[in-house]
């Protein structure tokens, strides 16, 4: 259960973010935010007006969310008629600017809203509410640091399970189960329209270099075009390259961590790559410290890669290269702050970044590896911790 002042500190930090935006309240939906800012997930409506207190409004389950939330205000809502009536008595009247999720809200729901509060003016909150986000307390980093150790016991159980013969997808199997069996709660969230995790990925020969629909650098064939990401039936062959990006989840808390493994010895060309992945993590550690930019850790990278010849295999192959670096982890695996071009922000103490450079090359897989760091007053926590060399299974 989250603790009382947990709740408090985001919701206080959400007043300010709120006011900042010009915005009266926020009438919070998604699931994560919710989980987030009131402590349970129930399907609900969280009223947060700047001037006032907030006040959960149930449809189901209603003791469910009592017993979850420490909230004082927790109240029935049972349809959406009765939501201006419920805004009005948490002191948020006519007229008043509320903020919606506009970057997840479904447009059907959009609509009904702005049908019922036709008496309000609606914003959008989404920034607000990630920016909050972005900012990890002790407490959350406590269970970032669970979630990193479970994903540190999946990669190290890789090179034990790589054999000629295997099917890459009983690899990535059996890497689930070591991270279910150490702790992982078997969900992991994205915040982007249609994109979609389940544990990371182990992707084995050519399946590390299959692009996708996914906004990454790997995305793997999938089982099937339905799902069309992550490993299919692909055999392990001597000289596989095998790379694991996995996600690790711990009380709602996720982690996020790349190695890569090597059934037999590894051509010279994608050894020297994976060392240039290697040499752009310690250059890059080097400027994470508050202040510093989020894109210009891109722009680091992509010089890097461009200096060792290697820019068109930087991030993926080609046309299907993706722009960014890196990204924010928490609740979500896609939380601010991004490293990628346009994304100015400097880093804050409290945010909590995966930098990931890889290079992928079509028809012999991807090489590259991942950590996740906690910026700190005065620089920065490697939270993931597994073995970072390319081992040769």
């Amino acid at each position: 259960m989250t603790p009382r002042d947990e709740i408090d500190r985001r919701l206080e930090a959400l007043r300010s973010a709120l006011a900042d935006d010009g915005l009266d309240a926020a009438l919070i939906v998604q699931h994560t935010d919710l989980a987030y800012f009131s402590g349970t997930n129930q399907q609900a409506h969280l009223v947060v007006p700047v001037a006032g207190d907030p006040v959960l409004l149930v449809r189901r389950v209603l003791e469910r969310a009592r017993d979850e939330s420490p909230l004082e205000r927790i109240e029935p809502l049972r349809s959406l008629g009765g939501l201006p009536a419920a805004l009005a008595a948490a002191g948020v009247e006519s007229g008043a600017t509320i903020g919606l999720e506009l970057d997840v809200l479904p447009a059907r729901l959009y609509l009904a809203y702005a049908r019922r509060l036709a008496d309000h003016e609606l914003g959008d909150c989404s920034q607000a509410v990630r920016r909050v986000r972005a900012r990890k307390s002790d407490w959350e980093l406590a269970r970032m640091r669970a979630a990193a150790e479970q994903v540190r016991q999946g990669a190290e159980a890789v090179p034990g399970l790589l054999r000629p013969g295997s099917l890459e997808s009983h690899v990535q199997l059996e890497v689930e189960r070591v991270l279910r069996l150490a702790g992982h709660q078997g969900q992991v969230r994205f915040r982007g329209f249609n994109q979609e995790m389940h544990y990371g990925q182990v992707l084995a020969g050519p399946s590390g270099a299959v692009p996708g629909y996914s906004d990454s650098p790997l995305c793997g064939p999938g089982p099937n075009p339905v799902l069309g990401k992550g490993p299919d039936g692909h055999v392990l062959e001597q000289g596989d390259l095998v790379i694991a990006d996995l996600v690790g989840g711990h009380d709602g808390w996720l982690a996020d961590q790349t190695r890569t493994f090597s059934l037999g010895p590894v051509d010279a060309d994608l050894r020297a790559a994976h060392d240039c992945a290697a040499s752009i993590l310690r250059t890059v550690e080097a400027e994470i410290r508050p202040g510093t930019p989020a894109s210009s850790l891109f722009d680091l990278a992509e010089g890097l890669a461009l200096a060792a010849g290697l820019e068109e295999h930087f991030m993926g192959a080609g046309p299907q290269r993706v722009r960014f670096l890196g990204h924010g982890v928490g609740m979500e695996i896609d939380e601010l702050p991004i490293l990628a071009p346009g994304f100015e922000e400097p880093l804050e103490a409290g945010n909590v970044i995966a930098v990931e450079p890889k290079f992928v090359f079509p028809g012999r897989g991807a090489v590259g590896i991942e950590n996740m760091y906690a910026v700190t007053a005065d620089g920065f926590e490697t939270m993931t911790t597994a073995p970072e060399e390319l081992i040769e299974a």
